[in-house]
């Protein structure tokens, strides 16, 4: 049996072409090479949930794009943020294993399994990260949009009315958020987002955050944003969405709203803090919006506080940025008493704080 030192070098050996994708916080592009050093531990893992590596391998024979596969990987990561290689040498064990006795059912005729049935290195992503993933798949394969496509670039022209909505697929939705550019999709949806109800426009609030987005597209969702969180009443699912949908803007843009709802009541909210932590952890860097990030924070309860505090220590190059933060002798007594509790439990190695 052959021997492969890497994924890539599992692929590559059967001259596939192949691109890698993070399914974890959100949809975002891994470049070849950059998989190839991750995997030699050259690189920590860059979008790090739950202290995993969750993957999507989109795989084809050259000329074939109509036969690609896609395989779903997770992985665990060290506490530096490095994939455990043991794990990996493990499924790449278990993928040659089950690629042989598949060569040897295809010579006597017998049927050939699929190879990640049952590795215990694969997961089933969500509905709706899979509609993002074939949606950006058929668009890098130069393949047309699925089926509901035409149904859901209709329902952004308004001709049968912004409420009829219902019959709207996940997978048209994610086809339009990944061909902005297409069709006139963002003009669509830039005069849409006014009149649209709020479960569609959660729906492409959510898609959007895979995608970098234009200064007027991020003007359209700061207004229906503002619209929301002034009502007697918010729905923090829909907040929650619409902080989705702006997270692929300009930083100078985020960060100037950011820094200005953080002084609203819902900035309170648990689902507020950890949408922005989750998704534009990069806003953080600024020094001013960390600290009332911070001070909000910590009036949520210690495990909240715990949870959404060591998430953002794990990314690569949040935690020096973080620790200078709460190493401020302005902090207030109550982050004061919550770091304590924190750093007890991070110090202690518990790492379910």
């Amino acid at each position: 049996m052959q021997k492969f030192d890497s994924i890539s070098h599992f692929i590559q050996s059967g001259d596939f072409e192949y691109r890698v994708f993070d399914m974890g916080r959100k949809l975002t592009r891994i470049d070849n090479h950059d998989f190839a050093e991750i995997e030699a531990q050259k690189l920590v893992y860059p979008y790090p949930f739950q202290q995993k590596a969750w993957l999507a391998l989109l795989i084809w024979e050259e000329g074939k794009q109509q036969d690609s596969v896609i395989w779903f990987l997770q992985f665990p990561l060290d506490e530096l943020g490095y994939l455990k290689l043991q794990s990996r040498d493990a499924f790449l064990l278990d993928l040659l294993q089950q690629t042989g006795k598949n060569i040897e059912a295809k010579q006597k005729g017998k049927k050939v399994l699929d190879e990640l049935a049952e590795s215990a290195f694969a997961f089933k992503p969500s509905a709706y990260r899979l509609a993002a993933l074939h949606a950006f798949a058929s668009c890098e394969l130069g393949q047309p949009a699925s089926r509901y496509y035409s149904h859901a670039h209709s329902y952004l022209t308004g001709e049968n009315g912004f409420e009829q909505w219902q019959f709207l697929g996940l997978q048209g939705i994610a086809d339009v958020v990944a061909r902005l550019d297409q069709d006139h999709n963002e003009e669509l949806l830039i005069k849409a987002l006014p009149q649209m109800q709020a479960e569609p426009l959660e729906y492409f609030s959510q898609f959007l955050e895979n995608v970098s987005i234009s200064d007027e597209l991020f003007f359209a969702l700061e207004e229906r944003l503002r619209q929301e969180i002034q009502a007697e009443k918010y729905n923090m699912r829909l907040v929650s969405a619409l902080l989705r949908g702006i997270s692929g803007s300009r930083a100078e843009l985020k960060e100037r709203l950011f820094l200005e709802l953080m002084q609203l009541p819902v900035a309170s909210e648990i689902e507020f803090l950890a949408v922005i932590s989750g998704r534009s952890w990069e806003s953080l860097k600024n020094p001013a919006l960390l600290d009332v990030f911070i001070e909000n924070l910590a009036q949520q309860e210690q495990p909240g506080f715990n949870a959404i505090l060591l998430d953002l220590l794990v990314i690569p190059g949040m935690r020096e940025v973080v620790f200078a933060a709460i190493r401020n002798p302005r902090r207030s007594e109550k982050v004061s008493q919550k770091l304590g509790v924190f750093m007890q439990a991070l110090n202690a190695g518990n790492d379910t704080i």
